[in-house]
Parts: structure tokens; sequence; C-alpha cells
């Protein structure tokens, strides 16, 4: 989606962190922006900063995780903006630990945000935008963590691979209704989503304390990138319709070791035979 200009893109999570840096990016571009997130006043705060750049901004309290309210995003983005051209489903927690330490309470919080926030925001605003004349495009964030399995990071991959396969799929289904996709795979990043337990509800239960091996949380700031770089890097992304949009080249090698696993589990079955 080449024209920016004018345009209206909804960001989910655009409080802070990555969703801030897509929303001002975009806002850079002349777009109109709805700032979208669960933290009212984050949202608030991003929207005034958008609107200091002379872009109209539209900020707007929303539970991702729960239909209803992103149902009543989407309506309020139509009703008073008149058109979708850019969604972004970026909003995102996670958990820390191995797999057999997370309760059900974990899993739920993570898929209603991470999965279901995404499924919410495609229920919602997909029927409008096919039905919206021109190009459309939909950023939906995963991470390379739904590329690649991390250890003690179980429940935040699953989510994450889940994205991933959603967004492929859109990316094959939207051709015909000029509806492009991208999937936003970024590395580390100078967030605050090691914190996004302070938005969990309370009927879930306290997230467990983070443990980090030692000497990780150095090599990640080492290599963290600015949230604005982030959102640039989006928006060129969008530009020029990436089917993936990558943040830190340095995850390659990480990803060439998963081909060749997979190569060699094909090339095992090749070896068995027909049986």
């Amino acid at each position: 989606m080449r024209e920016l200009a004018g345009k209206v893109a909804v960001v989910t999570g655009a409080g802070s962190g990555i969703g801030r840096g897509i929303a001002l990016a975009f806002a850079d571009a002349d777009m109109q922006v709805v700032v979208s997130d669960i933290e009212r006043s984050a949202a608030e705060k991003v929207a005034a900063e958008i609107a200091a750049k002379g872009q109209r901004a539209l900020s707007v309290h929303t539970d991702v995780s729960q239909r209803d309210a992103v149902e009543a995003l989407a309506e309020r983005c139509y009703r008073e903006l008149g058109a979708v051209h850019l969604l972004c489903n970026n909003a995102g927690v996670a958990v820390f630990g191995p797999l057999d330490e997370q309760r059900d309470g974990d899993w739920r919080w993570v898929l209603s945000v991470n999965l279901e926030g995404v499924v919410n925001g495609l229920q919602a605003f997909l029927p409008r935008m096919k039905a919206q004349p021109g190009p459309k495009h939909v950023v939906n964030t995963a991470s390379v963590a739904g590329i690649v399995a991390f250890p003690g990071l179980g429940v935040y991959n699953a989510s994450k691979y889940a994205v991933v396969g959603i967004s492929e799929t859109l990316r094959a289904e939207g051709a015909r209704y000029e509806l492009g996709c991208s999937v936003l795979c970024p590395g580390p990043v100078n967030t605050q989503i090691i914190t996004s337990d302070r938005n969990r509800p309370a009927h879930l239960g306290a997230a467990r304390p983070v443990q980090a091996p030692p000497g990780l949380a150095e090599q990640l700031l080492a290599r963290s990138r600015d949230p604005l770089w982030v959102g640039r890097r989006v928006r060129v992304g969008v530009e020029n319709d990436e089917a993936y949009i990558f943040t830190d080249p340095a995850a390659r090698a990480w990803l060439e070791t998963r081909v060749a696993a997979l190569r060699a589990g094909f090339d095992a079955a090749d070896r068995y035979g027909d049986g």
C-alpha cells in the first residue's frame, strides 16, 4: 500500500512500545491514527503526541481479548473516520518459564491477548475492510518467537506461531480484495513486555517472577531496537507489501538452524521409503 497520506490506521497496543512506534511512524506519513490500548491514559498520551504533529488522532480504550470491545472499536472507527485502510493487530503480553510450570491462567491470558486479540481484530474489521474499495493492509504482530521456538517461552511461542499462520493465510486470501497482509516478527525491542502482567486480569492469578538465564538480559539489551525504529521499519514493510517484517538480521542463524532440522526430517522420510 504505497499511498498512505490522508488514510486511516488503527493500532492496538499503541499506548507504549512497538505499538506507539507504529502509531507515530504512520502519523509521520500523514495518516490519521486510531490509538487503541487497554491503558486509557497511555493511549491518550500517544494520541496527544500525534495531534501535536498536526495529524488527527483518536484515542480508544480497548481490551482486545474481548470481542465486544473490538467490535465497538471498529464501529467507532468507521462511524467517525469513514474507513480503515491499515489495521495493526499489535497488542501482546508474555509469560516466562518451562512449559510444565505454566498454569491454566497463564495460557488463558497469553492466548486471549496474543491470539484471540488478533482473531477479534480480524473478525471485527475484515468484513468492513473487504467491502471498502481500494488498497488495504493488515499487520499482525508476531515475533521471531513465531518462527523459532525458544526455551522458557513455550506459551508465548505457541501464540506467535499461530499469528504467523493466520497472517500467511490472510495474505493468500486477501489479494482478490486488494488486501495485503504482513506479519511483524521483531527480535529484541526495548519495550515493557517483561512487565505486561501489570494488565493481567486478577481472576487469572498473579504471574510468577521472571527468572531469566544469567547474562540473557544483557545480551538482549545489547541487540534491542528502539520502538520508534521498529515503527518506521513497519511503515516501509507496508509500503513494499512485505510478507514478513523482520527487525533483527542476526536471527537468520536461528531460522537456518530450524530449516536444517526440517530438511533433515524430510530427508529421513525419503530414506524410510514407501513402506
